[in-house]
């Protein structure tokens, strides 16, 4: 079984990496390998552009910074939404087919 080991992948390039993942597969049996291979690839390269960890002859990379500068404020935001108060809407929009359902079963006077 010929797998593709993550740190020999941290080994490579971004150009190899995306060399490879592009790449053509000579052994139809080996699908779902390949598959696997090209997921860990893009996970690695989402790693290092993300700046979670580097890969091996990289140092600062400008996209990672600005990866991470960008979240920030989105994580900012989405902690102010959890913050805000439930909607009482929905009980009533609960309570509105119940009450209609009674209504109709109620023979009328």
């Amino acid at each position: 079984m010929r797998e593709l080991k993550a740190e020999k992948v941290r080994d490579m390039t971004v150009d190899e990496i995306e060399n490879r993942i592009r790449g053509q597969l000579q052994n139809p049996v080996l699908i779902r390998e390949r598959r696997r291979d090209i997921a860990r690839m893009r996970t690695i390269l989402v790693e290092h552009r993300t700046g979670k960890r580097k890969l091996s002859g990289h140092g600062d990379t400008p996209q990672a910074g600005a990866a991470v500068a960008a979240r920030e404020p989105a994580k900012a935001a989405k902690a102010a939404k959890a913050v805000k108060e439930p909607k009482r809407e929905t009980t009533e929009r609960k309570r509105a087919p119940k009450e209609a359902k009674k209504a109709a079963k109620e023979p009328k006077k």
